[in-house]
Order: structure tokens, then sequence, then C-alpha cells
């Protein structure tokens, strides 16, 4: 879906609720776009290699699934590492964040 209001750009940055939280392999736990970006800077590369393989991407699935951000999941499953998916993710929240002014 295609962020084109201010509302979208709410829902996308707002928290989910409990059981659409995501829940990483090492524990950590997301509600929300900043929460993931935070669990992806401090995870290890096995746990991000845990959600990210050649046959899936549990964290572009989320985006998509939780968010609808399409731009996001498709910008996700492009990451080679977990340190490009911080920098996507950071990247579309500012993005966002400049929708809402």
């Amino acid at each position: 879906m295609a962020v084109r209001t201010k509302q979208d750009a709410v829902r996308i940055l707002s928290d989910t609720s409990g059981d659409k939280s995501f829940f990483c392999h090492d524990g950590c736990v997301s509600k929300n776009l900043h929460q993931l970006a935070e669990c992806l800077a401090h995870m290890t590369d096995d746990s991000y290699r845990h959600h990210v393989t050649p046959f899936k991407n549990d964290f572009s699935k989320w985006a998509r699934d939780v968010f609808g951000d399409d731009k996001l999941a498709n910008n996700l499953t492009s990451c080679a590492n977990r340190t490009e998916a911080v920098k996507a993710i950071t990247d579309r929240i500012a993005w966002l964040q400049k929708k809402l002014k």
C-alpha cells in the first residue's frame, strides 16, 4: 500500500498491538519501526541470518503484513546485511516523519 496521507504515515510509525509485535530470535521484541531498527542494530549476525535467508525475510514480511508498507518491505528484501536493514528502516522513518509535516 502506498503512503498517500498523513494518516498512512501515522499508522506505519505507530505501535502495533501485542500480538502483531515482531519477536526476534534473540528475544528482542519490537512494536514499531523505531524499535525494530534498534533491535537490528544490536542483534548478532547469526540472529539476523535466522530471520533472513535466500528463501525468506521476516522483517520484510512484517513491514508488509503488519504496517502495509510495501516500499519498506521491498527495500528490506534488497538488504544484504543487518546494517543495510537498519539504514533502510531509519531512512523510511525519516521520510514518513517528513510526510507528517
